[in-house]
């Protein structure tokens, strides 16, 4: 279930990036799957209440972000890309593709995306007590 729609995301969040509400719906999952990773299942056991728009704030910039992320592997020749081979003799220079960036991500082996989304949930739900990794 995700934590934030298309109409909270343009109306409330008022999100410009992401302009194609199935291509939200699917980043929205995403990002609530992270979600949960990061609280838990906090949020899946009991949503609280108190922090529903701390939530639905989260989940959206999560879903930009990550939209971000995968257009610079889908619009860019290199540009962004992570290098994955350089030669400096005869200059050569590889850089990964998106089926390596996906399998990095389902991995966990994206470390700088992996802190930037971990940044944006600190901002929206640093303070909640959500992100707490001790036992209740």
């Amino acid at each position: 279930m995700a934590y934030a729609d298309f109409l909270y995301y343009q109306d409330f969040f008022i999100g410009t990036v992401i302009t194609d509400s199935s291509m939200f719906r699917q980043l929205s999952e995403r990002a609530s799957d992270y979600l949960d990773m990061i609280t838990f299942g906090r949020l899946r056991e009991k949503f609280p209440d108190k922090y529903e728009i701390q939530v639905k704030k989260c989940c959206c910039a999560i879903a930009e972000a990550i939209y971000l992320f995968l257009q610079d592997y889908l619009n860019s020749d290199g540009a962004g890309k992570p290098k994955t081979q350089e030669t400096i003799g005869a200059y050569s220079v590889s850089y990964a593709n998106i089926s390596d960036t996906i399998s990095a991500l389902l991995n966990g082996n994206s470390s700088g995306l992996q802190d930037y989304l971990y940044s944006i949930a600190m901002r929206y739900l640093g303070r909640t007590g959500l992100l707490y990794r001790g036992g209740d």
